[in-house]
């Protein structure tokens, strides 16, 4: 049962530290160190490793060792298309259901946001917070479950592209426009701004992420909504 809870909280700290971009794509798992900062065994390390390979997270090569994967282009882009519909569909159903307490809730974070200027950590979790409520009040589980999902497999660049200077303001004037959408229950905008809010999202992970691995220049150029993105 011990070893079963270390394996577990090593398995939760190392998959929080990929997925936060802690530990970004790319980066070196070495098994030694890893123990000593997680207070558990080389076994134990061995075997979280072995288990975020098989989701995907980790990259192990024979005889070199194991690294942060990194997902390519296309893969991205497949998951914020899949992922833009999805929470523009879990918005549109949301609209109707929430409250005013809901609506204000909303305003009040987007407000906090836009006072932060430092933190992007502290920012990105009042973003996280934000999309939160209106994937809580969508009504459909299974729906939150599966952008919850596809969530996980980028939000490790996320801290890469918030550095971009003036991507923050952005959002904070993206979301005031779902906000007054949002009072006015007219949920077919409130759709269509949360599908271009992640869209927009997309393009910007895309292009820091060709900034921060050049070889990522060489795959095929991907479409976005039809366009290229070079």
């Amino acid at each position: 049962m011990e070893r079963k809870s270390k394996t577990h909280t090593a398995y939760d700290s190392l998959r929080n530290d990929i997925l936060s971009g802690y530990l970004m794509p790319e980066a070196r798992l070495i098994e030694a160190e890893l123990a000593v900062r997680l207070g558990t065994s080389r076994t134990v390390i061995r075997e979280v490793i072995k288990k975020l390979s098989f989701e995907g997270l980790v990259n192990e090569v024979p005889y070199k060792g194991a690294s942060v994967s990194r997902l390519s282009l296309r893969e991205i882009e497949e998951t914020y298309r899949i992922h833009q519909d999805l929470e523009g569909l879990a918005s549109f159903l949301a609209t109707p259901n929430l409250s005013e307490g809901h609506i204000d809730e909303l305003q009040r974070l987007n407000e906090a946001m836009e006072k932060i200027t430092e933190d992007i950590v502290q920012w990105q979790r009042r973003n996280r917070q934000f999309h939160r409520v209106l994937l809580e009040n969508c009504g459909n589980r299974r729906l939150v479950r599966l952008i919850e999902m596809h969530r996980d497999q980028f939000a490790r660049y996320w801290f890469l592209a918030l550095s971009i200077p003036g991507v923050r303001e952005t959002s904070v004037a993206q979301h005031n426009e779902i906000v007054s959408a949002v009072r006015d229950r007219n949920t077919a905008r409130v759709r269509y701004l949360m599908e271009k809010h992640i869209n927009e999202g997309a393009k910007r992970v895309i292009e820091v992420i060709k900034r921060t691995y050049p070889s990522s220049a060489s795959e095929p150029f991907l479409k976005i909504n039809g366009k290229e993105v070079s």
